[in-house]
């Protein structure tokens, strides 16, 4: 055996016992003379046993509103879908029109002057299945946080409070930057983002009291979250960035001034029952006076299918006329102007859906084809283009008549013939669909 070499030896630091005054390693919690613990070991203990306690108590807490909310508003989007008509797949994806949104309860800036239910009702509301799951993705991972913080009286409270305040950040800035006060606006966006800004002002204010990984998920780790956000609504032209900035806001001073409610110290009180069920009369309240507003924009929604209608229906009359062969020149100057007056006219239509839009495309094309064909000089040319354009004009009748059979109730139309006619669509049935 060798001598130990004491430059090889680590150094050992001792401290000593606070309960029997002997020396003990300072790396081991406890004394090895009479086993007593440090007093920095019972704190760090203490910490632990305290982070546990509270993490235990806050995930224990049950987060119902949270999934109310995401429940109310799919159910919201699956029924304007079915009321909008026309192609459901179509609504589906990409949402419904302007008039159904706003009969709804979306908010325009001209509408909002007046009804003030559209402060509430555009927060349940959304424009498309891109729109609808990326705002239910936020809301399920940022609503239970807030909840499990608040409960849930409180939550809803928040919640509905901070949507206000992004309905009222769009109108703000829909009016700052000129935009057309009659689009509507409509999403949860504002909500949520006051629910991350309640996170991020909740983590500086109980900084003192949250244990120290709870401190860092409520307060710097959101701030990352929303800097990206906000810079991806600057980008983007078509995200209402003011309604973020407006819940934003409100949801900061609203963790300012509504206390949370430790884990551990929840319990059902009649104020709170009497706060949730005033919340949910208030919701109920504003969809609706928005129903009792809604006839004129579901009218003004049938009243849309009015340009489209009178176009298919110019178009399918300059067809009809045309389909002779004219010699006289004049004659042919005439039918050439109602083709070319018909063809603008549907072109400048909104189709109601994709596959009207395709018919329209194609009775466009058609009629200016037609409209060539009239003004060949060559009677033979003149004659075998009309027949081959009679042919295209009987496919793409056939075409419309069925699509007005699938979706014509939907849409409060009726087919009609007329005397020299091959049949058109008739009127909008004004049906509020």
């Amino acid at each position: 055996m060798q001598p130990e070499n004491p430059e090889n030896t680590p150094s050992r630091v001792f401290r000593r016992c606070q309960g029997c005054g002997q020396p003990t390693p300072a790396q081991s919690p406890e004394c090895v003379s009479c086993g007593a613990r440090s007093l920095p070991d019972y704190v760090s203990n203490d910490q632990v046993r305290a982070e546990q306690m509270f993490a235990r108590a806050y995930f224990s807490r049950a987060t119902p509103i949270t999934f109310a909310i995401l429940a109310f508003n799919l159910a919201l989007y699956l029924l304007m879908t079915v009321v909008a008509g026309g192609d459901l797949l179509e609504q589906l994806v990409f949402g419904v029109d302007p008039e159904t949104l706003t009969a709804f309860g979306a908010k325009t800036n001209e509408l909002l002057e007046d009804e003030w239910f559209r402060l509430v009702t555009p927060i349940f509301i959304h424009g498309g299945l891109i729109h609808i799951a990326s705002n239910s993705y936020a809301l399920w991972i940022v609503g239970p946080q807030v909840e499990r913080l608040y409960g849930s009286a409180r939550f809803l409270l928040v919640y509905l409070l901070c949507g206000v305040g992004g309905v009222g950040g769009s109108y703000i800035g829909s009016m700052l930057l000129g935009r057309n006060p009659t689009v509507p606006s409509v999403g949860a966006s504002g909500a949520i983002f006051g629910l991350f800004g309640m996170l991020a002002v909740f983590g500086y204010k109980y900084r003192g009291e949250l244990p120290q990984n709870f401190r860092r998920a409520f307060g710097s780790s959101v701030f990352p979250v929303i800097a990206i956000n906000l810079i991806i609504g600057f980008s983007v032209p078509v995200i209402d960035n003011g309604a973020h900035i407006g819940g934003l806001l409100c949801g900061g001073v609203l963790a300012l001034l509504i206390p949370y409610i430790a884990p551990g110290k929840e319990r059902t009180t009649t104020a709170g029952l009497i706060l949730l069920a005033l919340c949910v009369l208030t919701v109920g309240v504003c969809f609706a006076r928005a129903g009792q507003r809604s006839s004129p924009h579901l009218m003004r929604r049938a009243s849309v299918m009015g340009p489209f209608l009178e176009g298919i229906n110019a178009a399918k009359s300059a067809m009809t006329r045309s389909l002779r062969t004219v010699d006289e020149v004049v004659e042919r100057q005439k039918l050439a102007g109602e083709l070319a007056d018909a063809a603008d006219k549907l072109d400048g239509a909104r189709a109601p859906d994709s596959e009207a839009t395709g018919i329209v495309r194609n009775f466009t094309i058609l009629l200016r084809d037609q409209r060539a064909a009239v003004d060949e000089d060559s009677r033979s040319a003149r004659a075998a283009l009309i027949d081959n354009n009679a042919a295209r004009f009987a496919s793409l009748d056939q075409e419309l008549r069925q699509w007005v059979a699938r979706e014509g109730k939907r849409l409060g139309i009726v087919e009609s013939s007329q005397a020299g006619q091959a049949g058109q669509a008739g009127q909008a049935g004004g049906n509020g669909r």
